[in-house]
């Protein structure tokens, strides 16, 4: 019996060898020269690429094998000819069908070619033979994100973070990806990855930076600026988190802290009217009205935006300074949009009331109405200063006009009830 079994397992090994040699010959070729791939791949590695290149001149190409080809093309690629590494990519791909490490070079190679659909096909292709491939995961996920195919993009990234939770990029991508979501149901989670990204590595900016965005934007302005902190740590000579840090300051009324972040950034980057702009600002809350004249004209003299003229036409009427004012008032004029035109009058009218120069005023409120018609409040000083100046008829005018202009504006109440008031009391006259 012993004998026979072992007669038999021959039989059966000489039949199915032949097979087993056949179908291996169809995948792989043998190197059109081992001594030249070895010297290929010599060249390759020490960074020589155009002799590796060299070396294959007079090859035929169809006679190279998979490796040959591989390795061709990724010199190729090093020496920036992207058209002709695909070439060599998509044979390999052809002799090797089953060779993922080709796939994915051949895939990256039609991405860099903007090729990106056959980019991901080719990476599908390989996350469908093995799911768990992290470099196909990680590179079609990236290209999804650039796509702007966010939902794609939360689905790869998702996979990795299941594959490894120590993944700090793809915890950030993923994080990013759902930030970028149309899902609202995605803003909660997205905090919770980039914060596990930046816990995992607290060195990698973007992270950091994209988190302290989210916290501001979520008025969470000490987490934001915890993190803000981090980021100028990391890169000391940025203006941009500096400003950052002193809007979290300036949001939480922390004046003076976020004066001192601002001059930081200014003092870094000179040509941001931003960065002299919120300046203005919070020097005007803590009554430095001279230190916020100088940012504001700062930031005027990099951006002839008319709102930095009305700041400082408001800090100069702080100063008493009612000629100042004005003209800055007047170049907010000469660069307002049309239908903004009456609101700075308006402004230039409370100046002119405030100092008790009620024709002035009056001269500014009217031209304000004649902008803006439906300007509440002109027509409101308006009744106020005729009635300050004893002009009965046209003070009881103008509060008719008021209650008129206000009718369906719940906001005015205490306007309307004014001047009812003063209406019947002008009867009496």
């Amino acid at each position: 019996m012993k004998k026979k079994i072992s007669i038999t397992l021959i039989m059966i090994l000489s039949l199915v060898t032949p097979v087993l040699n056949v179908s291996h010959a169809q995948v792989i070729k043998n190197a059109y020269s081992d001594s030249l791939l070895t010297l290929c791949k010599k060249n390759f590695n020490e960074g020589l690429y155009k002799k590796a290149v060299m070396l294959y001149n007079d090859a035929d190409f169809e006679k190279l094998s998979a490796e040959e080809l591989f390795y061709i093309g990724l010199s190729f690629n090093n020496l920036r000819e992207t058209i002709k590494a695909s070439q060599y990519f998509k044979k390999a791909v052809e002799l090797a069908s089953d060779h993922n490490g080709y796939k994915i070079q051949l895939a990256r190679t039609l991405s860099q070619l903007g090729k990106t659909n056959e980019a991901i096909d080719n990476y599908q292709t390989i996350i469908k033979i093995d799911s768990n491939n992290v470099t196909a995961l990680n590179e079609v996920g990236l290209l999804y994100f650039d796509s702007r195919d966010y939902e794609k993009a939360i689905e790869m990234f998702t996979r990795l973070v299941t594959i490894n939770s120590n993944d700090f990029l793809s915890s950030y991508y993923l994080g990013y990806s759902m930030t970028l979501s149309q899902n609202p149901n995605l803003a909660e989670p997205a905090i919770k990855h980039l914060e596990h990204s930046v816990a995992l590595n607290q060195e990698y900016l973007p992270a950091i930076s994209l988190l302290a965005s989210s916290k501001f934007n979520l008025q969470k302005y000490y987490d934001a600026n915890a993190l803000y902190s981090m980021a100028i740590k990391l890169r000391p000579l940025n203006a941009d988190f500096y400003f950052r840090s002193g809007m979290c300051y300036e949001r939480l009324n922390l004046y003076s802290e976020a004066a001192n972040q601002y001059s930081k950034a200014v003092a870094l980057d000179s040509n941001e009217a931003n960065y002299f702009d919120h300046l203005g600002f919070v020097q005007y809350n803590m009554n430095n009205y001279a230190s916020a004249v100088r940012a504001y004209k700062m930031a005027a003299s990099l951006d002839d935006n008319p709102t930095y003229f009305i700041n400082i036409g408001y800090t100069y009427a702080k100063m008493d300074s009612v000629k100042k004012s004005i003209e800055s008032f007047q170049k907010a004029l000469s660069l307002m949009p049309v239908d903004k035109i009456g609101n700075i009058y308006n402004q230039i009218g409370a100046v002119y009331y405030t100092k008790k120069n009620y024709k002035e005023a009056k001269a500014a409120y009217m031209k304000s109405l004649l902008y803006s018609p439906e300007n509440i409040d002109a027509q409101f000083y308006i009744a106020l200063i005729n009635d300050k100046l004893m002009d009965w008829k046209n003070a009881n005018l103008a509060y008719k006009k008021v209650i008129e202009l206000a009718a369906d504006d719940s906001l005015q109440t205490e306007r309307v009830n004014f001047a009812n008031k003063r209406i019947k009391e002008l009867k009496r006259r």
